[in-house]
């Protein structure tokens, strides 16, 4: 099974506030913190295209407002929102699952497995949405920046996916 971070498997993470809320600097753009490809260890496949991750994970932004927008509706009653969104959509041979934040940063994560359970995406989700507000908690870490160079950040994200700790 390969994951890819971007949410983030291929997964990524983004981050996007509210446009109505002040803020002294323009609002994100879902721009992507971290996006990171785990391939199968040792088996000589070739990298795959990250570019090709970075369009599949733009277009599930799409579908993670739709997402948003029907839960907003859905829990108009007074209801909760939950932050897992589950499958977004499939594209060719992947799965796109998405997560977002109470801070509105979203956790997509794009897998080529078929068979996953929503509890394992429930926790992986999870795993890394805790690894995320570590991550920026730190005084040392400029806020809205990529987690790329975070040398802790992605050592902790590939022990957690390549490990499958979730």
């Amino acid at each position: 099974m390969r994951r890819a971070l971007t949410s983030p498997p291929a997964t990524a993470l983004t981050h996007s506030t509210d446009p109505t809320a002040p803020s002294p600097r323009a609002p994100f753009q879902n721009n992507p913190l971290y996006l990171r490809t785990f391939g199968a260890a040792g088996g000589g496949e070739a990298a795959p295209d990250t570019l090709r991750f970075h369009f599949i994970v733009h277009a599930a932004l799409d579908h993670v407002e739709e997402k948003l927008a029907s839960q907003r509706t859905a829990a108009a009653g007074g209801g909760k929102l939950d932050p897992y969104l589950g499958l977004l959509y499939p594209i060719e041979d992947y799965r796109v699952y998405g997560y977002v934040t109470n801070s509105r940063a979203k956790l997509l994560t794009v897998v080529d497995d078929d068979e996953v359970k929503d509890a394992e995406m429930r926790a992986l989700f999870r795993r890394l949405h805790t690894l995320y507000v570590d991550t920026i908690s730190n005084p040392f870490h400029a806020l809205d920046s990529e987690l790329n160079g975070c040398a802790s950040f992605e050592r902790q994200a590939a022990r957690v996916v390549e490990a499958g700790l979730y």
